[in-house]
């Protein structure tokens, strides 16, 4: 398979540059020093056994283990897989961040085309297997609960990979939006697999996804866990996996893909645990449960005030700009029947974007009133959420955005507005 020879090349890449670090000077060759990459003893090379793996082949089959968090209840998967082998039509869905949308692989190279052309061969009957990727740069799963229906579920899937871990925090918000994708998923009957991924510094928010996942009993693949193991053992560095901070190159998105078709190579041996029953409990607040966004095509502002139609970010073209040379009149929007609202805007990581002054009323109360700056010089530069209104039960809003005092010269784009009821 095209994955071993990945594995064989880096592996004897790896074993090359060692080499030669032996014969010169030993501090030049911890010169990569990664925090990631150190000697170890036998006693960490495998993931579960006592004997250190010694080919190729014993090395793969170490990561593949390492990455195969859990198979969780097999139902779900394995209905899906007999469905395509009976010629159905079925839908394999990716929703995440860059990594998914394959930066620095490119469309065709990423793991997530990898992974269906390799699901849609080995189970599909022709042209029964159809692929959606939702990958979006810079969007954490507070943004991907509330594009869920529009970008994964309009497309019907089966499966849907959900890859966050790298851009998600830690905090109460990202752990209720990504519960919430797992339980609209599972609500709507997609059988959710969860991908976690890690970045150069060692970040990954892993760990409260796998607390959902075994909740969930889902399949979990870790591709952190994997490459730590990896790097531990001196078999791969995160410079061979990575050309910058956080994405896989060619070779990373292959060897991620490696790990999710040994998923696929392996998830019809593993018994089924009956017909899945989603679990009693949540494990946090899943709050934004089949949540739903607005975008110019389905919602017309009260007033437009200082500001015209579109936007120019990625997948949200299709917002509202301020008018810079305007009076600086709010855009007014009304929602009947909300109990949380979300508003979408384009963030900066520098430039002439000023600070938005937004008016929350709730029954013609003045519920909330903020200033937003736009403006993140660590950020993604793309689409940002905040949660703007937060009632226990619907209420109708008005919303009034305009640039706050000082900032009327300058730029801003509404791109959206999420939202439960």
């Amino acid at each position: 398979m095209m994955y071993k020879k990945i594995f064989a090349a880096l592996a004897a890449c790896v074993m090359c540059l060692a080499s030669f670090a032996a014969c010169g000077d030993s501090e030049s060759s911890s010169s990569a020093d990664n925090s990631k990459v150190s000697s170890q003893t036998d006693e960490k090379l495998t993931p579960d056994e006592d004997k250190p793996p010694e080919t190729d082949e014993e090395w793969e089959q170490a990561m593949f283990k390492k990455a195969m968090v859990s198979y969780g209840n097999t139902e779900l998967v394995q209905n899906v897989i007999k469905k395509a082998q009976n010629g159905e039509e079925v839908t394999v869905a990716y929703l995440g961040g860059s990594i998914t949308e394959g930066i620095s692989a490119g469309a065709d190279g990423c793991y997530a085309k990898l992974t269906y052309d390799y699901f849609a061969e080995k189970f599909g009957t022709g042209e029964n297997v159809k692929y959606c990727n939702a990958g979006l740069s810079g969007t954490p799963s507070k943004l991907g609960i509330l594009r869920l229906n529009r970008d994964v579920l309009v497309s019907d899937p089966d499966i849907c990979f959900i890859e966050f871990a790298v851009n998600d925090g830690g905090d109460q918000d990202y752990q209720n939006a990504y519960e919430s994708i797992v339980q609209t998923l599972l609500e709507k009957g997609v059988a959710p697999i969860l991908l976690f991924s890690v970045t150069a510094d060692d970040y990954s928010a892993q760990d409260y996804m796998k607390q959902i996942g075994e909740a969930y009993d889902l399949p979990m693949i870790s591709y952190c866990d994997a490459l730590r193991f990896l790097f531990e053992n001196n078999r791969l560095t995160w410079e061979e996996f990575s050309d910058d901070q956080s994405h896989p190159n060619e070779y990373g998105h292959q060897l991620v893909a490696s790990m999710i078709d040994y998923y696929f190579d392996t998830v019809m041996d593993v018994k089924s645990k009956g017909e899945y029953v989603m679990p009693f409990e949540p494990v946090f607040a899943p709050r934004e449960v089949d949540a739903g966004m607005y975008e110019n095509d389905s919602l017309t502002p009260t007033e437009e005030g200082s500001w015209y139609d579109g936007s120019t970010i990625a997948s949200f073209t299709n917002g509202w700009t301020y008018d810079r040379n305007g009076d600086n009149e709010p855009i007014v929007f009304d929602f009947s029947g909300k109990k949380f609202l979300y508003l979408i805007y384009k963030e900066v990581q520098s430039g002439k974007f000023g600070k938005l002054h937004v008016k929350v009323y709730a029954d013609d109360e003045l519920y909330n009133e903020v200033d937003i700056d736009p403006i993140s010089p660590n950020g993604w530069g793309n689409a940002q959420v905040v949660n703007i209104a937060m009632k226990p039960s619907p209420v109708d809003y008005r919303v009034e955005i305009s640039m706050a005092e000082g900032d009327e010269g300058t730029s801003a784009e509404i791109l959206g507005f999420g939202y439960t009821e």
